[in-house]
């Protein structure tokens, strides 16, 4: 069992934003050209390229080569590491090599190359490249737990406001409108709707204080694993709320019974909760006022109750 310590921080988050940029620069290699595109669903609506391939056999190696005895639960896994019952080794490194992997086939430059590494369920360091208009062509957020969250060399911090501001930029998810809405005065001061496509890329945006507040319906691990420690370091607040509870709270450990039963790798990649993330005055307000419209199709299950009731009996 490895324990994790301040040196280690600073060597895993250091390690994190070098291989973030050796990441970005695989994609800036792939972006606007030709590429294959793999589905993994029937409905074509899950794609995989060959530049989320790539990104991920880099980011592997490289973890592998510096840090042997850390795990890795990567989004474009093999079939035996996705049906995997290995337990997860307390280090372990969560990748989405490339979040917006449609946005990215498409030519639309909003999508990232996301690192999140947790000791037993705690965000503790964090790297994410996003396409930025620099010489570049992109930068890394990065941070570690205490440590506050930098673009490269520059602090930054959340979009500061008492609430939400009516102006100010937000993003949802693209269903948010038909089957979710806010309540009361919230509806209409809420903010500016935006939708990217990628749920890292708006978590650093959400960081970077462009986005005043950002909601996600169902992120998987790797989709949020970076960006959650980065929009908290960057002064915000993230909230869940996790299966079976009713009430939001802000997100600390993303699985709490990691000390009582560590989970297998096929475990965590099942993992999947809202998430609301802001500055911490914003967060609780908007996740409190955020409700599900009316839907017929839970209107007839709610119907349907009692008859099934009476069949069983």
């Amino acid at each position: 069992m490895e324990l994790w310590d301040d040196a280690q921080a600073v060597e895993v988050e250091r390690h994190a934003v070098e291989i973030a940029r050796g990441a970005g620069r695989i994609l800036a290699e792939h972006f606007e050209r030709q590429i294959d595109v793999e589905f993994k669903d029937e409905h074509e609506r899950d794609p995989v390229t060959a530049a989320d391939k790539a990104a991920q056999e880099y980011l592997s190696a490289e973890i592998n080569k510096r840090f042997p005895e850390h795990g890795i639960l990567g989004e474009e896994g093999t079939k035996e590491e996705k049906e995997s019952e290995e337990l997860a080794e307390d280090i372990l490194w969560v990748l989405d090599p490339l979040d917006g992997t449609t946005n990215f086939m498409n030519g639309l430059p909003m999508f990232a190359s996301s690192i999140g590494v947790l000791y037993r369920g705690w965000p503790m360091a964090a790297a994410l490249y996003i396409p930025w208009p620099t010489n570049d062509g992109g930068v890394v957020l990065h941070c570690r737990k205490g440590g506050g969250c930098f673009v490269d060399d520059e602090k930054i911090s959340v979009y500061e406001s008492e609430e939400p501001v009516p102006s100010r930029l937000i993003g949802v998810p693209g269903y948010f409108g038909v089957t979710q809405g806010f309540t009361g005065e919230l509806a209409s001061k809420a903010g500016e709707v935006r939708t990217t496509g990628s749920i890292a890329y708006e978590l650093a945006m959400t960081a970077k204080g462009v986005l005043q507040y950002a909601m996600f319906g169902a992120p998987k691990l790797w989709d949020m694993a970076g960006g959650v420690l980065a929009v908290v370091e960057a002064g915000g607040m993230v909230m869940t709320r996790f299966r079976g509870e009713k009430h939001w709270h802000p997100i600390e450990c993303f699985v709490p019974s990691w000390e009582e039963k560590p989970p297998s790798m096929k475990e965590l990649r099942s993992w999947v909760s809202p998430l609301v993330a802001g500055n911490p005055k914003v967060a609780p307000v908007i996740a409190d006022n955020v409700k599900r419209r009316f839907s017929i199709s839970s209107q007839v299950r709610k119907l349907a109750r009692p008859l099934r009731g009476k069949k069983k009996k």
